[in-house]
């Protein structure tokens, strides 16, 4: 399992995350199995307009959040071992759960992994 630790990132690497998650060049998602990925924005609701996000509407969502200060936990991955990752947890839209996103710094990229309802309450 993950360890979670809920503490602040510090500015300049929630900068950083903003750039990267803003430029096509610099963001990506990858399905395989040393590293498993669960990236669903088509099948959830932006809270923002009641429609399911895009990959690119799900990205300036992310960006968007974390330039306005969203909370950012950052937890040990279990795969690939030893590596950070940052789990971000936003309310959903009005009647549907909560969306959950989990990303990861990669030599000059942010990795999406996780973009999907969450089954745990936002805290």
């Amino acid at each position: 399992m993950e360890a979670s630790q809920s503490t602040e990132i510090p500015p300049e690497l929630r900068t950083e995350m903003v750039r990267r998650a803003r430029d096509k060049r610099f963001r990506f998602v990858e399905f395989d199995t040393e590293e498993p990925c669960v990236w669903n924005p088509t099948q959830v609701l932006n809270p923002e307009c009641g429609i399911p996000f895009t990959d690119l509407t799900a990205w300036h969502f992310i960006a968007d959040q974390l330039e306005a200060g969203c909370p950012v936990s950052t937890i040990n991955l279990r795969m690939p071992s030893g590596d950070t990752g940052y789990e971000l947890r936003f309310e959903g839209a009005a009647g549907q759960p909560g969306i959950y996103v989990k990303v990861r710094l990669h030599k000059d990229k942010i990795k999406g992994r996780s973009f999907h309802y969450t089954t745990r309450a936002v805290e």
